[in-house]
């Protein structure tokens, strides 16, 4: 990992996932309900490893991944894919249940936004569940003008991210 924003008291810091961190994202796998799990992949995951290398397949240019870290442990995790050279990334998150609720998923894709942007990414493309209400709030937050179409009950949009420097 390579961390880029420190953490304080009750407040997780945010590092890079790199291919070699799969014992620290494994233990994420752990801290996820089935439920949750099933939010982010849209299909049930049972075992760790499948989870653990769909979270680690990172290059630092078509892929990238921004974890949250609490006391060395990754609590939640941010990520794009794009193919080679395309403008526009998908984006997925997942956090721990414990830590949903509390700011995570904003900072964590802030951060991804400035490695993205970095990368020229112009925007996120997103899938969320329909009765996914966390993560249309969160969404609302971090993309206010988003609009959604739905469809089989997923919604389907994109946004443009910019750099905040």
């Amino acid at each position: 990992m390579i961390e880029i924003e420190k953490g304080s008291a009750g407040c997780p810091g945010l590092a890079r996932l790199e291919p070699d961190d799969a014992m620290a994202v494994r233990g994420l796998f752990d801290r996820v309900s089935a439920e949750s799990l099933y939010r982010r992949f849209f299909s049930p995951i049972s075992r760790p490893d499948p989870f653990t290398s769909s979270l680690l397949r990172v290059d630092q240019l078509e892929r990238e991944a921004v974890a949250a870290i609490e006391d060395g442990e990754v609590v939640g995790v941010a990520q794009y894919s794009r193919r080679p050279g395309a403008e526009y990334a998908e984006m997925a998150i997942l956090v721990a249940d414990d830590w949903q609720r509390q700011g995570l998923g904003t900072r964590m894709i802030a951060a991804l936004s400035q490695t993205a942007v970095g990368h020229g990414v112009k925007a996120f493309a997103v899938d969320v569940q329909g009765d996914n209400y966390g993560a249309h709030r969160l969404l609302r937050r971090v993309a206010p003008g988003l609009r959604l179409a739905f469809s089989g009950g997923v919604g389907e949009g994109s946004f443009p991210i910019a750099s905040s420097r």
